[in-house]
């Protein structure tokens, strides 16, 4: 990954070749996805979409047709990051029983000013701890599993592809781009929302443009198979080599 995948992976919603009109459907279906959790799964099913676009180097935003199969890859999807998030929830759920704990929450586990007003014990304070490693794994590994499900479309071969793909030392660094424009985009998302009237829109905008962008980079940077084959297939020759050098 270079510079250039993250230029035009922001420049995929503006690109000469993406139509309006998708890109006001993927605004609209943002903006329901905050209310039903159906658009939801709609909308991670063009996540998806966004990442094998992304694989391929698409030159334009992919269509919103298709919604059957849009739905079954946003389904499979939405199973997968729910099932990798929840050691995090169990172990802050342990931690804090009197209350419910976000995915948010867990970002903060490790502030001592937090932990003081919670008034944890040190066993909770180490379980809260651990839940927010768990956080930063389970966002990780579905990274990786979103790249896996992109390229093959069933859950138990996405599995040995989404391992290969964590295992990657390369892909650390693109997990590590896309996590920096989720971060951008919820500080401009905050300051959208402040704005009188027309916050709910420009929060929407701003969602699906930040959306395409980080979908599209974890597809274009994400090292393909030929090169995860290549790198297992050296891991296999060295490790092979060191007895006969020992």
């Amino acid at each position: 990954m270079d510079v250039s995948d993250l230029e035009a992976a922001f420049a995929l919603p503006l690109a000469e070749d993406s139509s309006l009109d998708t890109a006001v459907v993927g605004v609209l279906a943002t903006l329901a996805s905050l209310a039903t959790p159906l658009a939801g799964v709609l909308l991670a099913g063009y996540v998806v979409r966004l990442v094998r676009a992304g694989d391929r180097e698409a030159t334009a935003l992919p269509s919103f047709d298709g919604l059957t199969g849009m739905a079954a890859d946003g389904a499979r999807l939405s199973a997968a990051l729910v099932a990798l998030q929840l050691p995090a929830v169990g172990l802050a759920t342990a931690a804090l029983p009197g209350s419910t704990p976000s995915l948010s929450m867990l970002t903060h586990a490790t502030d001592p000013v937090m932990l003081g007003l919670f008034g944890l014990s040190p066993l909770d304070t180490a379980t809260l701890a651990a839940a927010g490693v768990a956080t930063l794994a389970g966002s990780y590994l579905s990274m990786a599993a979103t790249v896996a499900l992109a390229r093959d479309r069933s859950l138990v071969a996405a599995v040995p592809v989404a391992r290969d793909l964590a295992l990657d030392r390369s892909f650390v660094g693109v997990a590590s781009a896309v996590a920096l424009v989720g971060f951008a985009a919820r500080l401009l998302v905050a300051l959208c929302a402040a704005v009188p009237v027309a916050g709910t829109a420009l929060v929407a905008t701003a969602s699906f443009c930040f959306l395409v962008a980080a979908a599209a980079l974890l597809g274009r940077g994400a090292p393909d198979a030929t090169a995860l084959g290549v790198e297992a297939t050296r891991e296999s020759h060295a490790g092979g080599a060191n007895p006969e050098s020992a």
